[in-house]
């Protein structure tokens, strides 16, 4: 594995870059119309390990790392 990006000591990731090629798009229309908020939200992959949705611009949302 590689290494992990730093992180604060309240355990939070400080890396905002997703892994490349690890965008991919939750969409839950066909869910009903309860659940039509999720349409579109995008994941990606964090190098720490944690999978987290993504913000508009393409940056990871602060995330905690995963533990050992």
């Amino acid at each position: 594995m590689s290494e992990r990006p730093d992180a604060t000591p309240d355990g939070y990731c400080t890396n905002t870059e997703p892994v490349p090629g690890t965008i991919r798009t939750i969409n839950a229309s066909a869910t009903g119309p309860k659940f039509s908020h999720l349409h579109g939200r995008r994941y990606a992959q964090c190098p720490c390990g944690k999978e987290t949705s993504l913000t508009g611009r393409d940056n990871l949302r602060r995330h905690k790392q995963p533990q050992e």
